[in-house]
């Protein structure tokens, strides 16, 4: 699954993690296991009448037991049956059910138990029969109801979402991952509706006489529940193909099967690649399997990869070159490269229990740009690899409380969601592309293969993925240069471990040796503890540079390593050659200073791009962490004047960003910071201009929306006079923007514009046939100035067919509050309309915590912890005191780094050109004095 985890959700997520012990009692614990289920199902959508939204269900499993028992526990949510509609048999007949208590309900934890009169014998097949009745529900899990409108005609269709937790609002179940079982699904389904779609091929079709299609699907592969997945609808394909039986197409709203032929040109060699780089076909697998694509209107999550049917946000499958942004072309390709990469790692083999989700999502999470960069190397995913996932891996890890990527903590549907976060996925993804370079290609494709036709449609566990991955380096003989070393130690370090290591690096120069320390590294740097990680290393020098070779020199196990480097000068060594390894490099001085003096002196491009990016990347962390001095970081930061590098400028943007976030609302400091950086960003602007060009490569492209977006943020005057006047020929005069100045254009203009624009954007989103046009204007409305307007875009899920549907119930908020100097509307309109605000979001706390994150200032944090804690209405409000306190850590950091940061642009306005360092050094003085 491609999750959309907002960093406001995350922070109590953490606290219920780390503060709670897990409660075993959400497990089945069950010696049942099944082997079969059959599962009919009648949808009724908008009828008129009391069955509107509803369904009826029909569910036989096949089990056995492995132990007399005399109760069947399994799950059950929000389904309607008595024990009337409970029928038990085996080859000998009816078994009759308890007759004073035959069905009990265990609402807080999910469970029907079914009591018997007498016991099941083990190891004899039983069928369960239940007949049962749900509602086709409105949060987007389970069976759930879906709507558009086309030509001026709502229409309605069900779609399903399972995974994690929610077949058992579907059908009865034992709804846990490794009590597989094959499924034979039938639909019946409205007469007016197109064929239904579920995870196989139709079998065979029924007219009903009550104007219902019956329609009977093959059985499925021995899959998890959570794959079990149906399409009620008229959505069509225009783009499907069947070659020799292969069927694999692209459904989308009548409306927009125009914008699906790039995902169906992507999808098929993607499937085609993976059976290919895993030695697995995936027709192979049952031949009733096809592989259909589904872009939803409404969709929780980013996609799913239900087997056979995968179901995707619109957003994030349709794509029209001439309206979508090169962002989206690569989101396109990332999205169906990683849930075509569950069809084997999650699907075919699947994690045991979910403390182990990595097993599906980390190897989905590296294939997703890992393969895309061999088919589709334009879009630069193969550096998204650094840039995306190791960064978010870093991030997410540094804190005490971060959990290990295998996390036995996990038991509640609660825990379970959140486990699906970045150390699940891009942590995890990221050790999976350090092994990958540590054992090298070979050994890990013989490794993949043997784990998958070892384990197929069955449960995955750790040791199997280490057994397996041991085979390929047995088979290549890849490790024989780390003699006492298994591929199973040195994973299991990073993966059965929280945190990552920083590596502290000491050079004698005169001795022409090194030593390396390792320690886990804390952004608090007051936290101290004692693990340690088998770490590839790897190394270069400026006397030879080598980037290319990122087989590890060796592994380092201890705390200290000391090597000696033969014909080793004064020069430069520079550790984690392109981040292969998920590990910060922290330099002694002298050591550093060669690196930026080489930076600075002609040298850039002889170091690697990726290794420029860790360097600013890392510096940033060890500032933040208080281990270097603002002055160090700057240092670096001054050879930007030099780069054109995306990938170097996605890292200092991301630092930057982070600086200025930190100072907002801090008297001028924060306008310091926003000139200095202007500075830093000059010469790039320069080079990469406002337009467009026909010679603009993909990454091109992308750096000129990241760096134009700052700087017109920051009003750089050429930049906000160039998309304030582009915006409003486009509002003016009808002049399209390309797709890629959409978001600076956009934004810009709306900054400086008037409520009529809000409004002319507004019309826009709701009138836009293309999904992630909507998705992108929906993300800069706030960007207006306007407050009438940014209260009313604030509620705009309440207007009668709005285009926030509740997959993106937070992207106001978001909007808003992302802002700094927009909060005080955000924090009136949820005192004032507490009761309007709590009818729109299913829980607060989403709200709190972003309001609590998005506040800088002392003052600004009492008022609202005054505010919280008086509110008697406001539920549990542990997170958002949290994320309070922690605001207030980061107010007193910014107090006790105000005067070192001051003093250090005052030390560098120097360099500056004479009038920003005028304005600089003129800031500097008053703040100081």
């Amino acid at each position: 699954m491609f999750r959309l985890v907002k960093t406001l959700v995350i922070v109590a997520a953490c606290l219920l993690i780390c503060s709670n012990a897990s409660d075993p009692n959400y497990r089945l614990n069950t010696t049942i296991k099944p082997s079969k289920y059959a599962i009919s199902i009648m949808p009724f959508f908008d009828t008129g009448d009391e069955r509107a939204f509803t369904f009826n269900g029909d569910v036989t499993i096949t089990f056995t037991s492995d132990e007399p028992i005399n109760q069947i526990k399994l799950h059950s949510q929000d389904l309607t049956f008595s024990s009337d509609n409970i029928t038990i048999s085996n080859a000998a007949g009816t078994v009759p059910l308890n007759e004073t208590k035959a069905l009990e309900f265990d609402s807080a934890y999910t469970f029907a138990h079914i009591n018997l009169q007498g016991a099941l014998q083990a190891g004899v097949e039983y069928t369960l029969r239940i007949l049962y009745e749900g509602p086709i529900r409105e949060d987007l899990t389970g069976f759930y109801r879906n709507n558009y409108i086309e030509k001026g005609v709502k229409k309605w269709l069900g779609a399903t979402q399972m995974e994690p937790t929610h077949a058992r609002k579907v059908f009865p179940c034992f709804d846990e991952p490794e009590l597989k079982a094959v499924f034979t699904l039938t639909i019946m389904r409205p007469a007016s509706y197109k064929p239904s779609l579920t995870n196989t091929k139709i079998a065979a079709t029924t007219d009903l006489s009550n104007g219902y299609v019956r329609e009977d699907f093959h059985p499925t592969p021995r899959m998890s529940t959570y794959l079990v997945a149906f399409l009620v609808s008229e959505l069509e394909a225009q783009y499907y193909s069947s070659n020799n039986s292969m069927e694999f197409g692209v459904f989308a709203r009548p409306e927009a099967t125009n914008q699906t032929e790039y995902a169906f040109d992507f999808g098929k060699r993607v499937v085609d690649a993976l059976g290919d780089y895993f030695g697995v076909n995936y027709y192979s697998t049952n031949n009733q399997l096809k592989l259909d694509h589904i872009a939803l209107p409404n969709f929780r999550a980013g996609a799913m990869e239900n087997w056979g049917l995968v179901k995707y946000r619109e957003a994030l499958l349709l794509y029209v070159p001439e309206e979508s942004g090169p962002y989206y072309k690569y989101r396109v390709a990332q999205i169906v490269a990683h849930e075509t990469t569950h069809m084997w790692f999650g699907n075919l083999v699947t994690c045991h229990w979910w403390s182990n989700t990595w097993l599906n999502e980390g190897f989905a999470n590296y294939f997703q740009d890992y393969i895309t960069a061999l088919i589709e190397p334009e879009v630069g995913s193969g550096n998204i690899l650094v840039t995306g996932s190791v960064y978010a891996a870093l991030d997410a890890d540094e804190s005490p409380s971060s959990p290990p990527i295998t996390n036995d903590n996990v038991s509640s549907p609660a825990e379970i969601s959140e486990h699906f976060g970045t150390i699940t996925y891009q942590k995890a993804g990221s050790v999976i592309r350090m092994m990958h370079h540590l054992i090298g290609d070979e050994a890990f494709r013989i490794g993949l293969n043997s784990y998958l036709t070892a384990n197929q449609f069955q449960a995955g566990y750790p040791e199997l993925m280490y057994s397996a991955l041991e085979k390929g380096v047995n088979t290549t003989n890849s490790l024989a240069l780390y003699p006492g070393h298994t591929i199973g130690d040195i994973m299991s370090s990073w993966i059965s471990q929280a945190g990552h290591p920083v590596l502290d690096v000491q050079v004698n120069y005169e001795a022409g040796s090194v030593t390396l320390t390792q320690r886990r590294f804390y952004i608090n740097g007051s936290h101290t503890s004692d693990e340690t990680y088998k770490i590839p290393i790897t190394y270069t020098t400026g006397d030879n540079p080598n980037f290319v070779n990122t087989k590890p020199a060796f592994i380092m196990e201890g705390k200290t390593h000391t090597f000696n480097i033969h014909n080793f000068t004064q020069n430069w060594i520079i550790f984690n050659l392109q981040e292969t390894g998920i590990y910060r490099v922290k330099y002694d001085s002298q050591s550093l200073q060669m690196i930026i003096k080489a930076l600075k002196g002609g040298e850039l491009e002889k170091i690697h791009y990726l290794n420029r990016a860790k360097i600013i990347n890392d510096l940033f962390a060890f500032y933040f962490a208080d281990e270097v001095s603002f002055s160090t970081l700057n240092d670096a930061l001054l050879y930007l004047q030099s780069e054109t590098d995306f990938n170097v400028w996605y890292a200092a943007i991301r630092g930057l960003n982070k600086l200025r976030s930190r100072y907002l609302g801090t008297d001028t400091v924060a306008d310091i910071i926003d000139a200095h950086t202007l500075h830093l960003l000059h010469n790039t602007i320069a080079y990469l201009g406002f337009e467009e060009r026909e010679s603009d490569d993909f990454e091109t492209t992308r750096n000129r929306m990241q760096v134009l977006e700052l700087a017109c943020k920051l009003d750089h005057t050429e930049c906000v006079e160039h998309f304030v006047a582009k915006f409003r020929n486009f509002v003016d005069n009808g002049v399209e923007i390309p797709p890629s100045l959409r978001p600076v254009s956009y934004c810009t203009g709306l900054r400086y514009g008037t409520g009529a624009d809000y409004d002319f954007m507004w019309h826009r989103m709701s009138t836009t046939n293309v999904a992630n046009e909507a998705r992108l204007i929906g993300e800069v409305l706030g960007c207006t100035t306007d407050e009438a307007s940014l209260k009313k875009f604030l509620v705009s899920m309440l207007e009668e067919n709005s285009p926030i549907m509740s997959q993106d119930l937070t992207v106001p908020l978001s909007g808003v509050v992302g802002n700094h100097s927009h909060v005080h509307i955000v924090l009136d309109g949820l005192k004032n309309n507490f009761t309007l605000w709590s009818s729109i979001y299913p829980s607060m706390d989403t709200v709190f915590n972003a309001v609590a994150g998005a506040l800088r200032t002392e003052a600004e944090i009492n008022e609202f912890e005054s505010w919280l804690n008086s509110c008697t209405e406001c539920g549990d409000k542990d997170g958002a005191l949290a994320t309070l306190a922690s605001g207030r850590a980061n107010a007193m950091w910014v107090e006790s780094h105000k005067t070192e940061l001051l003093n250090a642009f005052k030390g560098h306005a120097v360099a500056l050109p004479s009038s920003l360092a005028l304005i600089v050094l003129c800031l500097v003085v008053l703040r100081l004095n």
